[in-house]
This record gives structure tokens, C-alpha cells and sequence, in this order.
């Protein structure tokens, strides 16, 4: 089931490029400029970099967790899954429309090694709710801890590791 979901997203990412461009009448070049300047503001490893995916990363944690407890169920994770995978889809899909094979290896170099935690992670989050929608307890405390810690790893493998391998893939190959 996640993985129809995941793949869904992707794929109507990639049509969402093509529709955004039709209807908004941007160029393909405008959205990669658009991607790049978002890039530009990552490349500088640094403390205010780790807060900021911090206040991103965790904050969209603790909307899920509250929404989790508000409502009592865990079907909030589907659209949260499918939205993740739509916006992967688009950009890659600009990147690799702009650049060929190389637009994929700058999705990839922006997406290691933070998600070499991230993904994993996510697996697990989604496995245990998904044993979670049959049972009537919720997520002990230590399983929350232990996810915001790795959730933390990942932002600071984001925040000072990835703006390495940005810099080595922008200057060598675009």
C-alpha cells in the first residue's frame, strides 16, 4: 500500500511540472533558477542552517505527532507520504529535464547523506503505524525519543555534511 502511494506521488509530481509550466507560463529555466537560488541558501555549513531544517524538519514531526493525538488515528500519514513523494517527483523530474543524468546526480547529491537516515526512518515510522491502526495503544515515549533523535542526525548531516557534497557536484558538473 505505501509503496502505490509513494509511487503515485512521484509519478504525478512529475506530471505537476509539466502542468504547473502550462499554466503558470514559466520556463523550465525559471523553476530550475528558482531551485538553484533555494540551493544557494544551503551551501554554507553552519549553526543557522541545522536551526532552520530543524524548525522544518521537527516542526513538521511534532504537527504529525499532535495530529496523530488530536484525532486519534494515525490516517494522517497518507497524504503526509504522498505530498513528500509529489514534491520529490517534481524536482526531480525539473532536474532531469533540464540537465539529463546529471539533474539526478544533483537530486542525489542533495539528498545524501541525510536521508540515508531519513529513509530508513521513515520505513520504520511507517511499518509501526501501520501495525499501530490495528491496535488500541499508542507509541510508547521511548519510540518517540528515539525518532526525534534521528530525526536530529539527519538535520545535522543536512546541515554540515550535504553543503559538502553540494559544492563538489555544482563546481564539477554544472
Amino acid at each position: 500500500m505505501w509503496a502505490l502511494l509513494i509511487l503515485s506521488g512521484v509519478v504525478l509530481g512529475t506530471l505537476l511540472l509539466n502542468v504547473t509550466m502550462e499554466f503558470w507560463g514559466t520556463t523550465l529555466t525559471e523553476q530550475v533558477e528558482q531551485y538553484h537560488r533555494l540551493l544557494q541558501g544551503q551551501m554554507e555549513p553552519s549553526v543557522g542552517l541545522f536551526l532552520r531544517i530543524c524548525f522544518y524538519r521537527l516542526g513538521i514531526m511534532l504537527i504529525l505527532m499532535a495530529c496523530i493525538r488530536l484525532t486519534g488515528n494515525y490516517y494522517i500519514f497518507y497524504p503526509t507520504v504522498f505530498l513528500m513523494s509529489l514534491s520529490f517527483g517534481y524536482t526531480l523530474s525539473l532536474l532531469s529535464f533540464r540537465y539529463g543524468l546529471s539533474g539526478i546526480l544533483c537530486m542525489l547529491a542533495y539528498l545524501c547523506p541525510q536521508y540515508l537516515v531519513y529513509i530508513p526512518l521513515l520505513a520504520v515510522i511507517l511499518r509501526e503505524i501501520s501495525s499501530q491502526m490495528d491496535r488500541a495503544f499508542s507509541a510508547s515515549f521511548r519510540r518517540s525519543v528515539v525518532i526525534f533523535v534521528l530525526i536530529m542526525g539527519g538535520c545535522a548531516l543536512e546541515s554540515f555534511i550535504n553543503p559538502v557534497f553540494l559544492k563538489i557536484v555544482l563546481k564539477n558538473f554544472f
